[in-house]
């Protein structure tokens, strides 16, 4: 049986945007955008500050089945915006995560973006449900993920080290029309 992650395109395309695979030409605007800690702060994992060395480990591991599918979200100049991405384990729900530079806020980048693999998750018919979590003092990114067609399923405490503790939203998105 195929998996998601195998079955989603190359490319998806939107109205403004081009989603596709992060490159090694991606690396100095990866660091350039992801190197902010307003960036960096609301997400779980990515390190801060980061460097190169921190692109060029995110660059070599896109093949690894055990990291989330990532693309590269791009506007019409191909020029790195940010990533969005699945992260997809057997027996759980898809997790949904992105992060854009901070240039590029505030213009519905990002929801964009998410409508357009969302969408490409519905066509694959592989998963009925994906799953997201914001921190709630992050409202902006809870709006990004409602206008991508989430609504909220719990309240709950982050547990990982950077927000131990701290308000956490998780939230639902059904491929059910």
């Amino acid at each position: 049986m195929a998996s998601l992650r195998d079955t989603l395109p190359a490319t998806i395309r939107t109205e403004r945007l081009l989603l596709r695979a992060p490159r090694s030409s991606d690396l100095a605007d990866l660091v350039a955008l992801a190197n902010n800690w307003k960036v960096i702060e609301p997400t779980a994992v990515m390190p801060f500050p980061y460097g190169i060395a921190d692109g060029e480990l995110f660059l070599s591991s896109l093949d690894d089945p055990a990291k989330p599918r990532a693309y590269a979200m791009t506007g019409t100049d191909d020029r790195l915006m940010g990533i969005i991405s699945l992260k997809i384990e057997p027996g759980q729900p898809p997790e949904l995560g992105y992060w854009l530079g901070e240039p590029f806020w505030g213009q519905g980048f990002a929801p964009e973006a998410a409508i357009g693999l969302l969408d490409a998750v519905r066509a694959s018919g592989l998963a009925p449900v994906v799953k997201a979590r914001v921190l709630a003092s992050n409202p902006a990114s809870a709006r990004v993920l409602e206008k991508a067609g989430f609504t909220i399923t719990e309240h709950t405490h982050s547990v990982v080290e950077r927000h131990r503790g701290k308000p956490l939203l998780v939230l639902s998105w059904s491929a059910a029309p």
